[in-house]
């Protein structure tokens, strides 16, 4: 039986199921493993019963959180209608390439940071269509430490303790989890840099520095985050 296609963006009359749950598809899927014999089942059926099912889980849920973002948008934006984003083919190609990004992690923020994307290109607060394809990009290509960082070069963090001579030190006050990970902070900074996000060349450059990020670099995390709404009817 073909499997039923999920829609996009679902009315407003219908709910939003949530899926069967991870630990049930995973629970067949070993099930469905440990009934291969070690030595004669093929890698294929092995992917297939393993990866498949997690594959579609995060499809459909990715999808489901989407659907209901887009659905509450048009509850509190005046004017905002979903039926308009099917005839945006920058919208449609948008979201074909976060859903991409999306399948291929795990890590919440990645996803959040997606929709909150394509929430803006929707209501019309998106960088021009080039833009958006190569913040897209950066998404897929960055951890969540990569924003972390590109964060504090933006705006800082007025609860740092001196002495501080360098980014590098301050970067790891701000943020603990990067304490004693030098090289991957530089790993950070130098595709913060390379990408045109960021005037620093690496945690030695001296803090502070005004500007260290650039209007390229401010422009991706405003775009990563939550598009400004007001309710219908207000003034």
């Amino acid at each position: 039986m073909a499997e039923e296609p999920i829609r996009l963006f679902p009315t407003r009359a219908e709910s939003y199921p949530e899926p069967d749950g991870a630990d049930t598809m995973q629970g067949i899927a070993r099930a469905g493993l440990a009934a291969i014999p070690v030595f004669g089942g093929s890698v294929t059926e092995i992917l297939s019963l393993v990866l498949a099912p997690a594959v579609q889980l995060r499809r459909d849920e990715w999808f489901r959180e989407l659907a209901d973002a887009v659905d509450r948008l048009e509850k509190r934006l005046d004017g905002f209608k979903i039926e308009n984003l099917v005839q945006d083919d920058a919208f449609v190609s948008a979201t074909i390439q976060a859903t991409r990004i999306a399948v291929a992690t795990h890590q919440r923020e990645k996803r959040e940071m997606l929709r909150n994307a394509l929430l803006n290109i929707a209501t019309g607060k998106g960088p021009r269509e080039e833009l958006q394809q190569v913040y897209l990009n950066a998404v897929g290509d960055f951890t969540a430490s990569h924003v972390k960082v590109l964060q504090f070069l933006w705006k800082g963090n007025t609860a740092l303790r001196p002495p501080i001579t360098n980014y590098g030190q301050a970067i790891e006050q701000a943020h603990p989890e990067l304490r004693g990970q030098g090289d991957f902070v530089q790993h950070i900074m130098n595709d913060l840099r390379n990408r045109g996000f960021s005037h620093l060349s690496g945690p030695s450059a001296a803090h502070p520095q005004h500007p260290a990020i650039t209007n390229l670099g401010i422009e991706f995390l405003t775009f990563l985050s939550a598009p400004e709404t007001q309710e219908p009817g207000a003034p």
